[in-house]
């Protein structure tokens, strides 16, 4: 039976097809026959099956002129590794310079067949099937990122998975397994496609297989060919196979490349016979340099965004720890920065035997503040108070907004006595300063409430100390306002 091509359905796309003859072929009662019988009802596909059959990739002495018969000759795996050759290279763009992704494929697949039949192995097709899903990884990025699909391609094999990691891509060998376990290869298949860039082969043969056959492969991609020659006998030798055989195979990758792809109906440009690759080794040299070169520039680039990424994370974090840490309206550190330090000097106090005070700090009225002139000249008000509390304060005292119009400062060091004498600073310079209202200028005073500890056996005491200087405070309320009160145990309290 025989197809015109131009007679393909336009409405079944053939990778449509391929995927039927696929899922049908997984099927127990799957025979030659009925899957003929599915792949007559596309003439498009009818043809490539004819085609196979009649390339050399197949290898029969005489040639196959019916779809049926052909379909015999091919199997139910051999049909089934052709729909997935055919789904395959539909995922490989039209456009020019693309050819490189399904002539990567091919040289797998081939070459693992070609491997195949040197062991001795009769399911040829399966062998074909695991080397042609080596790169399916990179075919699933393609479809996503052309131009580095491409760029990594392009490069030379054993270096693909350093551009993949340089571009964040995820490693073709993970991607390509988890793609064949979705077409229900066989496990070791799977297994084989996973770990066919390890140093070491798979136990599997189909693992030592796809494993040399990436190694086969390299010797046409780019690099040292040199070298990759010499480590392709020398996995050769790891999987029991001469330089003599293996040569052999070197000699009709090419050629089962051009079949392949001819049956497959797709260009993958002019095949260099190994012969001629090894009178061309400068070129690899050079191609191996421009592609290191490429690698250093892309490192470089990531590297410098990496560098600006964690300088601005670093800088992020110190503005979520001020922010955490800092009072924002004020400037002043918050209750929480006040706790942390007020048990920490407290500690230091109790070691070194030396006393510590804390000043609580009161803005009188300030509700009146709010309702006669608004919050905005409230909070000018209340900025302007941290400010004068900050700016008078020694090198190692702590300023604090404690929440509202409420105020601390810790005063390391310092007696009773010298914070009574730091808050009279503090209160007279605030009591002499103008702020501008609505209708006039007014005046703001601020009451402290001041209370002290000496060490040791001071470190646990940061809630006693605060209800003392709380009840001097309500002493300075009570005496007045605008005054300073130090706590006076038991209970008295002087201004």
């Amino acid at each position: 039976m025989t197809h015109d091509a131009s007679s393909s359905s336009a409405e079944t796309p053939l990778s449509v097809i391929a995927l039927q003859i696929v899922n049908e072929a997984l099927q127990p009662e799957a025979t030659p026959t009925a899957l003929a019988h599915l792949a007559e009802q596309d003439p498009a596909f009818a043809l490539r099956i004819m085609a196979m059959v009649n390339s050399a990739a197949f290898g029969i002495s005489r040639r196959v002129t019916d779809v049926r018969q052909a379909s015999a000759l091919l199997g139910v795996r051999g049909l089934r590794s052709l729909g997935l050759s055919l789904a395959l290279s539909d995922m490989v763009p039209s456009s020019k310079g693309t050819e490189v992704l399904l002539a990567n494929s091919l040289r797998r697949a081939t070459a693992s067949q070609l491997l195949g039949k040197l062991l001795g192995e009769r399911e040829l097709d399966e062998y074909f099937t695991a080397g042609l899903f080596l790169e399916v990884g990179l075919l699933v990025r393609a479809r996503a990122d052309l131009d580095r699909a491409l760029q990594v391609a392009r490069s030379p094999s054993l270096d693909r998975l350093v551009f993949e990691r340089a571009f964040g891509f995820a490693e073709h060998p993970v991607q390509g397994a988890e793609v064949a376990r979705t077409f229900h290869l066989p496990e070791a298949t799977i297994e084989a496609i996973r770990r066919h860039h390890e140093p070491a082969p798979p136990e599997t043969i189909v693992g030592k297989v796809t494993w040399l056959a990436e190694r086969v492969a390299a010797i046409w991609e780019g690099g040292d060919i040199a070298q990759s020659r010499s480590l392709a006998f020398e996995a050769g030798r790891r999987v029991g196979i001469e330089e003599r055989a293996l040569t052999e195979v070197l000699e009709k990758v090419p050629e089962v490349v051009a079949a392949a792809a001819s049956a497959l109906d797709r260009d993958v440009g002019a095949q260099k016979s190994y012969e001629t690759l090894l009178l061309d080794i400068n070129r690899g040299l050079v191609e191996l340099t421009h592609s290191y070169e490429a690698v250093v520039r892309q490192l470089e680039i990531l590297l410098e965004e990496k560098e600006a990424l964690t300088k601005q994370l670093a800088e992020a974090n110190d503005r979520l720890e001020r922010l955490a840490h800092t009072d924002p309206l004020t400037g002043l550190a918050n209750k929480r920065s006040l706790e942390q330090a007020l048990i920490r000097d407290l500690a230091r106090a109790d070691r070194d035997k030396t006393c510590l005070s804390i000043v609580v700090a009161d803005v009188d009225h300030f509700k009146q503040v709010n309702d006669r002139f608004g919050h905005a000249v409230g909070d000018v008000v209340l900025a302007r108070v941290a400010k004068i509390l900050s700016s008078t304060l020694r090198t190692g005292d702590l300023a604090t907004r404690f929440g509202g119009e409420e105020f601390v400062l810790i005063l390391p060091g310092t007696n009773a006595f010298g914070a009574k004498l730091a808050a009279e600073r503090v209160r007279r310079a605030i009591s002499q300063v103008q702020f501008e209202g609505p209708q006039e200028p007014f005046t703001v005073t601020v009451s402290f409430g001041v209370t002290s500890v000496v060490g040791p056996g001071c470190g646990g005491l940061s809630k006693q100390l605060f209800k003392q200087a709380d009840e001097a405070l309500y002493v300075a309320k009570g005496n007045g306002r605008n005054c300073v009160v130090i706590f006076d145990d038991p209970g008295a309290a002087s201004g």
